[in-house]
């Protein structure tokens, strides 16, 4: 199983770097650069967080047998913080008007 979870990272590292690289032909640099950016630091963070909940949601799909070859794992691994990050909106979207954070009610497909 753990072969799965390296896959996933590699994934996730797949998609950050594609991430990665559109900023950085939008921004015509660096897109982490200061006062444009959000600096080093924090975009390494973000970096390590998308991994880790890619790692994560590996190990998940892993461990129920949902995957059983690399390529799967790859796939999941770089598809998780854009599914995480939809999910996220839906159950957002389903709370009743008060308890979603900022008292919107965009809907799950409305950018907010």
């Amino acid at each position: 199983m753990w072969q799965f979870v390296v896959w996933g990272l590699m994934g996730a590292a797949a998609n950050r770097t594609l991430a990665f690289l559109e900023a950085n032909r939008r921004v015509k640099g660096p897109p982490w650069r200061y006062p444009k950016g959000p600096g080093g630091r924090y975009y390494l963070f973000a970096c390590a967080l998308h991994c880790m909940l890619a790692a994560m949601v590996t190990a998940a799909a892993a461990a129920s047998d949902l995957i059983n070859t690399p390529w799967l794992a790859f796939a999941c691994g770089a598809s998780a913080p854009a599914v995480m990050a939809k999910l996220g909106r839906y159950a957002l979207w389903a709370l009743p008007p008060g308890q979603g954070g900022d008292g919107e009610d965009d809907g799950p497909g409305q950018a907010g």
